[in-house]
């Protein structure tokens, strides 16, 4: 059984949605700015799984568009 990924770093937003890895440490820096208004820890680099999850519209599961060597 795979062990589900907690967090997701900048190279999984990339590769998730076919961004430049500059252009995700933006849109990771958004998400962590947005939990930290909510008075959330936040790791720098890494955002929730479920968060991402949430937030995108269509995106059920995100474990199913990232490549299986790379699951944690």
């Amino acid at each position: 059984m795979r062990k589900r990924k907690m967090y997701l770093s900048v190279e999984d937003i990339a590769e998730l949605f076919g961004l430049s890895v500059s252009f995700a440490y933006r849109v990771v820096e958004r998400m962590n700015a947005d939990l930290a208004s909510k008075n959330y820890y936040v790791i720098l680099g890494r955002v929730p799984t479920r968060y991402v999850e949430d937030k995108i519209y269509g995106l059920k599961h995100v474990e199913q568009y990232l490549k299986e060597d790379k699951a944690v």
